[in-house]
C-alpha cells in the first residue's frame, strides 16, 4: 500500500512536530485532537516553525504550501482517510487505550499504527488492537522538524515487513 495520507493523533508538542515534518515531506496530514484550542495552537505553532525554516532556506517549498497539506479535526472518524497513523497523545496508558482501541476500529485494515510512546510496551499497546503484526513504537526526538532520528520499535507480535 502506497502511504499518501498520515493521520497523527494528538496536538501536542510531538505531534505538532511529526505533522509539520510528514507535511514537510510531502505527505497530507490529518491532525487530530479533542481539544480544538489545541488544533488552533499546534497550528500557529507549525506555522512560525516553517516561517523560521524558509526564511533560513531550509525548505525545498513555500510554507504554505506545507500548511495546506494539513487538516485540523477534533473528529477521530477522520482519521479513516488515512495510509498510517501515528499516535501521539497523553503518555497515559488509559488515554492510548481509549484512542487505539477507537482508532484501531476506525482505520481500515492493512494501516499501520505507530505509537509515540517512551515508557509504555508497544507489545502492550498493540494486543489493544486487531492489527498487533500492523503495529510499531515511533519514538521520535524532540524537537522534530531538527531531529533526523527516530526510533522504530517492534512488538512481540509486529511483522517483519
Amino acid at each position: 500500500m502506497e502511504i499518501k495520507k498520515i493521520a497523527v493523533i494528538g496536538a501536542g508538542t510531538m505531534g505538532t512536530g511529526i505533522a509539520q515534518v510528514a507535511a514537510a515531506s510531502g505527505f497530507d496530514v490529518i491532525l487530530t485532537d479533542v481539544d480544538d484550542s489545541m488544533l488552533q495552537r499546534s497550528l500557529k505553532t507549525m506555522d512560525k516553525s516553517l516561517g523560521k525554516l524558509q526564511e533560513k532556506g531550509r525548505l525545498s517549498e513555500d510554507k504554505d504550501t506545507i500548511l495546506g497539506r494539513i487538516t485540523a479535526s477534533t473528529s477521530l472518524e477522520d482519521c479513516a482517510a488515512a495510509d498510517f497513523a501515528v499516535e501521539a497523545v497523553f503518555e497515559s496508558f488509559d488515554v492510548k487505550k481509549d484512542v487505539l482501541e477507537r482508532l484501531d476500529r476506525i482505520l481500515p485494515a492493512g494501516v499501520i499504527i505507530g505509537s509515540n510512546t517512551s515508557s509504555i510496551s508497544i507489545t502492550r499497546l498493540a494486543a489493544l488492537t486487531g492489527r498487533p503484526e500492523g503495529f510499531m513504537g515511533m519514538h521520535f526526538m524532540n524537537p522534530v522538524p531538527l531531529m533526523k532520528l527516530v526510533e522504530l520499535i517492534k512488538g512481540i507480535a509486529t511483522s517483519q515487513e
